[in-house]
């Protein structure tokens, strides 16, 4: 205030000129850039392979023998010679009766009899090994992972910006502006602090990155049965067959395998998630407990369950697990 050309009985006024402000619209940042893990499941494909049930054997099989039946002439007695009495018949014999030297021919019989037309035998059969057709999982490709971007998002806010502050003069009560400013008027300075303005802006940043984590599936087997030699087929005066013992052998028709399952990070299950889940298990009948939307130990046994049933990798609560349950 100029106070040098005051005289007695001026009186000045102190008044306020308050502050202007300007409304802005300005972009800012909700969300910042991240990147999703996406995991590939492995690709496999069905074929037929050929394995061996039972080895090839050999066996002796024996062939009897066969006969013919043919008939003979059979010497029973053989010629002889022999004095027999006989009637002399003018023989110039002066008896009736001579005792003369014959001559008896050989006598025979025809017989029948069974000859050997061929005699028995034994010959070596071989049996051929037995091959059963089964179907496996090969695998084509193996699991991998893909990292896709997730750009920032943006948020589009109003803010109120000060473009000229709030000032304090002084008048004196013979000026022009002393009886137009009389509602501004004051009997005294005050110093008033106006404190700055925020608004509050939720955004979601990454907490936990997405994770990948290997899963070891092992490996399948079948049991199958197989015949194994342990002695070879001899042969002997009789037909002595071989002898075998049945075994038991595991063979393996599948390799083991190390798949990459995507679960549900700890971050993303929130009770709308988790009520979801129950009444998915529920409507398939695992679950039996209450719709509380606490990931409790009666939810995680209905999910091993249902993963166990559908085929599942029984690996928490993965996404192939949502996906099955349709909530993805």
């Amino acid at each position: 205030m100029n106070v040098s050309g005051a005289r007695p009985g001026t009186c000045f006024y102190e008044h306020y000129k308050p502050e202007k402000y300007q409304t802005t619209t300005s972009k800012i940042l909700a969300s910042e850039a991240s990147e999703k893990v996406i995991a590939v499941p492995a690709r496999y494909r069905t074929v037929t392979k050929k394995i061996l049930v039972s080895n090839g054997t050999e066996r002796l099989v024996k062939t009897p023998a066969q006969y013919k039946t043919v008939r003979q002439k059979v010497q029973i007695a053989p010629a002889r010679t022999e004095w027999k009495k006989t009637k002399c018949q003018d023989r110039g014999c002066n008896q009736s009766e001579v005792v003369c030297l014959i001559e008896i021919p050989a006598t025979y019989k025809t017989v029948t009899k069974q000859v050997v037309a061929r005699p028995a035998s034994t010959r070596k059969v071989t049996t051929p090994p037995v091959y059963k057709t089964v179907q496996i999982q090969e695998l084509v490709e193996p699991a991998s992972t893909r990292t896709v971007p997730i750009p920032a998002t943006y948020k589009t806010v109003t803010s109120r910006k000060k473009v000229q502050n709030g000032e304090y003069f002084w008048t004196d009560a013979g000026s022009k502006n002393a009886r137009t400013r009389a509602t501004n008027q004051c009997n005294k300075i005050c110093l008033t602090a106006t404190p700055a303005k925020y608004n509050k802006v939720s955004k979601r940043v990454v907490a936990k990155p997405a994770t990948t984590r290997k899963v070891k599936t092992p490996a399948k087997y079948t049991t199958v049965k197989i015949k194994k030699i342990i002695q070879p087929a001899s042969e002997k005066r009789i037909a002595i067959p071989a002898t075998y013992k049945t075994i038991t052998k595991k063979r393996k028709v599948a390799d083991g395998y190390a798949k990459w399952v995507p679960i549900v990070c700890k971050s993303s299950m929130t009770a709308t998630t988790i009520r979801k889940v129950q009444e998915a298990l529920k409507r398939e009948g695992f679950y039996h407990g209450p719709i509380d939307s606490i990931w409790g130990a009666s939810s995680r046994a209905a999910t091993r369950a249902y993963q166990k049933a559908k085929g599942l990798p029984v690996a928490g609560l993965s996404v192939a697990t949502m996906q099955s349950l349709g909530i993805y």
